[in-house]
């Protein structure tokens, strides 16, 4: 995954999730991963590239696969500051391959 964010603190984390998203609604988590940031600037954009660990999943017909960017995952560490946010813009994208 690539994305291009801008910060408001020098330091953060950020987590990626993609999902298996049923008719219903209903996601089943197919993989994720964090990624931080330490001493950069703050308010200016920045881009990261996240490797999500490689899974064989097949989506059934009907569902979608979902990105999910969050700030936050108690499985892991963060850098991020109490009242730190980031604004995604700029060019984002998700390779997936398939087969």
């Amino acid at each position: 995954m690539h994305a291009r964010f801008t910060p408001t603190e020098r330091s953060g984390t950020i987590v990626a999730y993609l999902y298996d998203v049923d008719a219903l609604g209903t996601g089943r988590l197919i993989t994720h991963a964090p990624v931080s940031w330490l001493d950069a600037t703050a308010n200016t954009a920045r881009t990261a590239d996240i490797r999500l660990p490689a899974t064989s999943w097949d989506v059934p017909a009907g569902h979608r696969l979902a990105l999910v960017i969050d700030g936050h995952d108690g499985l892991y560490l963060d850098e991020n500051a109490w009242l730190g946010s980031v604004a995604f813009s700029g060019q984002s994208w998700l390779d997936l391959p398939t087969r």
